[in-house]
């Protein structure tokens, strides 16, 4: 089977394509739960572009809107994390309803053109999952418990209720997101790059299986002959999700323009010391990927490879992700 084309993975105009095919038509993870608690709290992010932030209603209940002011294009809350008693525009000051309706437009002046159902925030889905915030850009999305009752059912035997969200670590990789994707769906490389892993795992065993159109899984047993006892999940667009009985690591690969990406860990552990460990492996694995992904990304921009072929038995994956690009750019 060939590989998608160099061009998905340099070409601006497949990268804007992907914004609205992709990222608009699927549930992304968000923002750990315990981020998102108290009354007030919001976090603000981009997901592949677009601005959004997500708050506390003082009733508890989430709320999502692009974080753009249908004024002139000013920020409700600045990025990143924090509490608001109100949502007002940082710009102007016009005031919007914790519904995203327009309450008041700062000294305006009389405009009887100026309708406040004409001039509200766009909103976004947002639903709750566990102990993680997912939200959905697109129109008329399904109950996110729908979309993800596949990849539910891998990880309904760990307590990650129970799992406490302890730190956050982000890396900027100068690479097309699908690139590192591209990587992660794969352990064809692992014996020639990740050496501690290749110490602890017993390569012969590895395999990545697609048993959902939405999710792969990794399985691997230990070189001493035992299963791993984790879960180590993909959940398409851009959602790792290894997880064990005393904790896990959620990773995301977001995409900030066709040439960068940001990789998001978050920890969550039943006893926040046991991250150190799983902090210090994923620093050592994510260097090594970055390294690659990075010479693998200068060499797709070179114009000497266009497509290649993916191996039968080690990147049934990969073909299963490219796929889902292929027919979602189509």
């Amino acid at each position: 089977m060939l590989t998608a084309p160099a061009a998905w993975y340099r070409d601006p105009a497949v990268f804007d394509r992907e914004r609205g095919t992709v990222w608009r038509s699927e549930w992304i993870m968000f923002a750990p739960a315990a981020s998102l608690s108290a009354r007030g709290e919001y976090v603000a992010a981009e997901v592949a572009g677009f601005p959004v932030f997500v708050v506390v209603e003082p009733d508890g209940s989430l709320r999502g809107f692009h974080n753009v002011c249908p004024h002139r294009a000013g920020v409700i809350v600045w990025p990143g994390s924090g509490t608001t008693g109100n949502l007002v525009c940082r710009y102007h000051g016009w005031a919007f309803g914790w519904d995203g309706s327009l309450r008041s437009a700062r000294d305006f002046g009389d405009d009887p053109g100026l309708c406040a159902t004409d001039h509200a925030l766009t909103p976004i889905a947002v639903e709750r999952w566990r102990n993680l915030v997912f939200v959905h850009l697109g129109d008329d999305p399904p109950p996110l418990a729908e979309a993800i009752a596949p990849f539910e059912r891998e990880c309904a035997a760990f307590p990650i209720e129970d799992f406490r969200y302890v730190r956050r670590m982000v890396r900027d990789l100068a690479c097309n997101w699908k690139t590192y994707v591209d990587n992660y769906l794969e352990g064809y490389h692992v014996p020639l790059i990740h050496p501690s892993l290749n110490r602890a795992l017993d390569m012969s065993t590895y395999d990545v299986e697609v048993p959902h159109d939405s999710y792969c899984i990794h399985r691997a047993d230990t070189t001493d002959g035992s299963p791993s006892g984790g879960a180590w999940l993909f959940r398409y667009p851009n959602l790792a999700i290894n997880v064990y009985a005393d904790g896990m690591n959620v990773e995301r690969i977001v995409p900030v323009d066709r040439h960068r990406t940001q990789v998001v860990y978050d920890y969550f552990a039943v006893d926040p010391s046991d991250v150190d460990d799983m902090v210090e492996m994923s620093n050592v694995v994510l260097d090594e990927d970055q390294a690659m992904c990075e010479a693998v990304q200068r060499n797709l921009d070179a114009g000497i490879y266009d497509v290649g072929r993916l191996s039968p038995r080690h990147e049934d994956a990969v073909a299963w992700f490219q796929a889902r690009i292929a027919t979602a750019i189509a």
